[in-house]
């Protein structure tokens, strides 16, 4: 039987308007982030919790573009009884500023990423004021119980998704290589400065994971069941 965590729990199901069927020539990035900032969703990256080998492990911490008393992720935290110095790791899938710039609420917990020199990890730490322990990844080497990363490039040069065995189901943590259930369903892919260019290698991503999950747990949306596994 394979090693598996003990549990997953979505702490925040991300957000974003910009979908395929929303993205349109008559409305530019300008107008689609003027009316994410009035509906205040703010493009919110899924933060996802998993349990494993006695550890609280995050995949994603996102961020918070409003200066609150209180940080909502630290409210969502504290819904499901934990605070930030509750978190032993954070695994970021990749470093764009919306999937990671909370990482200075968890001053304890040690960060994993992959794909990345380690100078590059040092300046977006520095840039934080974060001093937390850094850790660099490989795909194929051993984490912890139940729990594996696999490239997923196209979205950026460095994307990893999060593989978790749990209840003889495999979920993955896809990042941005999944933005939200409708590119899943339409199989299109965020129309960010790469994606003309490396329009194959997100194509191959995509198939990997949908070869792979039967859950999948996107970057700006709730978790949703793989129907398209043993299709593409």
């Amino acid at each position: 039987m394979r090693a598996t965590v003990d549990d997953i729990t979505v702490i925040r199901s991300g957000t974003t308007l910009r979908d395929p069927e929303a993205w349109d020539s008559r409305y530019d990035n300008e107008n689609h982030r003027d009316w994410e900032q009035f509906l205040r969703t703010y493009s919110l990256a899924t933060v996802t919790l998993v349990k494993t080998d006695g550890l609280n492990i995050l995949i994603d911490t996102a961020w918070e573009p409003l200066e609150t008393k209180t940080n909502r992720l630290v409210l969502e935290l504290q819904y499901h009884e934990l605070g930030p110095e509750d978190i032993d790791e954070i695994f970021i899938t990749h470093w764009h500023g919306d999937h990671f710039l909370n990482i200075s609420l968890f001053q304890k917990a040690r960060v994993f990423y992959a794909g990345c020199p380690p100078r590059f990890i040092k300046n977006r730490m520095t840039d934080m004021n974060a001093e937390n322990e850094t850790i660099k990844l490989r795909e194929g080497e051993d984490w912890h119980s139940g729990l594996s990363i696999i490239a997923t490039p196209g979205h950026s040069n460095h994307d990893h998704s999060v593989v978790m065995n749990h209840k003889k189901r495999v979920f993955v943590a896809a990042g941005d290589s999944i933005v939200s259930k409708m590119y899943y369903h339409t199989e299109t892919f965020f129309p960010n400065e790469r994606m003309e260019k490396h329009l194959g290698e997100l194509k191959d991503s995509f198939k990997r994971i949908i070869d792979l999950a039967d859950f999948i747990i996107p970057g700006h949306d709730g978790p949703f069941y793989n129907y398209k596994k043993g299709e593409v």
